[in-house]
């Protein structure tokens, strides 16, 4: 019995922050190796076919803790003036379930030694719940019983991108429709628009070694803001390993393996500094990208963003 109140106070936690509050982007600790994820712009900025997968399990051990898996795939065209691409996003907690399908397209303007990138993206979300999953002492809350179990949503984003081989700034709204839902019982907006601004710089402050140093803010309309520092180094030209801090709260390291010319592979663990540190294993991310070589004539022939 007490099992099963645990189960259900859980449950009801993740229900009532769903219900109380819009939902959020998904958060990723390793978008700066694939920023597709958070900003259309970057499709095919590269110049190179790509595609990668990502999954990420947030407080490990926590029941109904969101889980997260992504994937991405793009291509630059027309000698480097067109980006195409899309991704496919599930993102589940608690009873809720996100299925995402986006489309991203971006036009580059080709400087000597940089790149000014302007993508659109559009798509579907399915929106999707399983009370189902509940333990419940009292199964007659009105509020519970409901037809929007499962319904669907168009969304549509934009974004720019300006990138060089050493820095690079982008900005983009990646959702830009609220969706609201009303079915004459409840009323509430089940996703609020999230505005991104990032930034980076690559350098060498000391010979045969690169420093790589990122930040990420991210603004919800109803005045949430996020806020997110990275630094890293490439060792031998083979593995990348950093650490990552998010509002103060969070704190991770990461490592990216280029395993081959083609092959990456990653992985990241964060814990929070406060009292769920006692009661989750972590949050941990895995991924893994596949590119082809860059075109013989690419403005930008270093993959450091």
């Amino acid at each position: 019995m007490k099992t099963l109140k645990i189960i259900s106070t859980t449950a009801l936690f993740w229900l009532s922050v769903l219900a109380g509050w819009a939902q959020q982007d998904p958060l990723y600790s390793q978008y700066q190796f694939n920023q597709l994820m958070i900003n259309p712009a970057y499709t095919g900025v590269y110049d190179r076919f790509s595609i990668g997968l990502m999954s990420r399990l947030q407080w490990a051990g926590i029941e109904g803790a969101p889980v997260t898996h992504t994937l991405t795939a793009q291509k630059s065209i027309l000698d480097g003036k067109i980006g195409v691409g899309g991704l496919i996003l599930q993102d589940k907690f608690g009873v809720n379930t996100n299925t995402e399908l986006q489309a991203t397209y971006s036009y580059n303007i080709n400087f000597e030694e940089a790149k000014l990138a302007m993508g659109l993206q559009a798509g579907l979300i399915n929106f999707s719940y399983d009370f189902s999953n509940l333990e419940l002492d009292f199964v007659d809350d009105p509020s519970l019983n409901t037809d929007l179990d499962n319904f669907m949503k168009p969304n549509f984003g934009v974004g720019a991108m300006y990138i060089t081989n050493k820095y690079f700034v982008g900005a983009s709204v990646p959702r830009i429709l609220d969706i609201n839902v009303n079915d004459g019982a409840l009323k509430s907006t089940r996703y609020m628009r999230h505005y991104y601004l990032t930034g980076g710089l690559a350098f060498e402050p000391a010979p045969y070694t690169l420093v790589r140093v990122m930040s990420l803010m991210r603004y919800v309309v109803d005045g949430r803001i996020s806020t997110e520092f990275n630094v890293s180094t490439l060792i031998d030209e083979k593995v990348w390993g950093g650490l990552t801090v998010r509002d103060l709260k969070h704190y991770g390291i990461y490592m990216m393996l280029e395993a081959t010319d083609n092959l990456r592979i990653g992985y990241s663990f964060e814990i929070p500094a406060n009292s769920l540190i006692q009661s989750n294993y972590g949050t941990h991310e895995i991924s893994v990208f596949f590119r082809t070589k860059r075109r013989n004539d690419s403005i930008l022939d270093q993959n450091y963003f």
